[in-house]
């Protein structure tokens, strides 16, 4: 049952939103300074979902409209809180859970105050990410098991490509925010981590599989190599954040000539592999968003 205008009591206190901050971490911010939890403060206002991070994934018009009044603002401002685009996610690198990584320099700031401590960030839960939106410090791995492929920053492939990914990521990051344009980017980025159409062996080592990245980022291989290559998650969503640099360099770079670049890459992927490369192109080519 919905709660009719006259019925909605706003908070007596609404604290200021954080640049960047999720809807969800804002409403817990609010019940743990009444003492509450976020999903009992929601059950009061009868907004019934599975937990909160779920209005930041799916907010209803309902939901959106009744929030406005419990913390006097704009359903707008709501709306850009969230990582949905026309009421759903659009993009298959936004964690549904946990962060996939964290921004040391701002949860130390936030955590140092008792009205912000706590707070979650958008860009924490975004896997196109690795540098901070707020204060540009590069990002930490949050997970546990991609901590274990940390790698130098001084690096050099990683001190080469630190611009070209950086345009990447402004890409990715540009494409999850217009309709239809997001799940191509998040395809190309997956691509670059296919297989080459052949194997090959190095001396005194075990066989590696070559991947299309090292064609548009020379060196990736030899650098995944030194990242513990038997273990290495090369296929998930959410990339460690030393694999996620080259990638995001290796997107800017296809994407700056994608007709040199596709061309390039379908005729040395695996035959398995070619059908899905023409399809991303066709459909970055259609989103005219480069």
């Amino acid at each position: 049952m919905r709660l009719s205008r006259q019925q909605i009591r706003p908070l007596p206190v609404v604290l200021p939103p954080l640049v960047d901050e999720l809807l969800s971490s804002w409403i817990n911010r609010h019940a743990g300074f009444v003492g509450v939890s976020g999903m009992r403060l929601l059950r009061h206002y009868r907004i019934e979902i599975s937990t909160v991070r779920h209005l930041d994934l799916e907010l209803s018009r309902c939901h959106e409209t009744m929030l406005a009044e419990v913390l006097r603002c704009s359903p707008h401002l709501l709306r850009n809180m969230t990582q949905s685009r026309g009421g759903r996610v659009r993009s298959g690198l936004v964690a549904i859970g946990r962060p996939t990584q964290i921004c040391q320099t701002c949860s130390l700031r936030h955590s140092a105050d008792f009205v912000t401590r706590g707070a979650r960030l958008r860009s924490w839960m975004e896997g196109w990410r690795f540098t901070c939106p707020i204060c540009g410090a590069v990002l930490e791995d949050f997970r546990p098991y991609t901590r274990l492929f940390r790698a130098d920053p001084a690096d050099a492939l990683l001190v080469r490509i630190k611009n070209c990914a950086r345009n990447g990521e402004q890409i990715m990051d540009r494409s999850s925010r217009r309709r239809h344009r997001g799940p191509a980017h998040a395809v190309l980025m997956r691509s670059m981590l296919l297989p080459r159409s052949s194997t090959m062996k190095l001396e005194g080592r075990t066989a590696v599989t070559p991947r299309l990245l090292d064609l548009v980022v020379p060196g990736a291989d030899d650098f995944f190599r030194r990242l513990a290559p038997e273990t290495l998650p090369c296929t998930s969503r959410f990339l460690p954040l030393s694999v996620r640099i080259p990638v995001l360099a290796g997107v800017a770079t296809v994407l700056s000539r994608p007709e040199h670049w596709f061309d390039k890459l379908v005729g040395a992927a695996a035959p398995a592999h070619q059908a899905r490369l023409r399809h991303c192109a066709r459909a970055l080519a259609t989103s005219n968003d480069g």
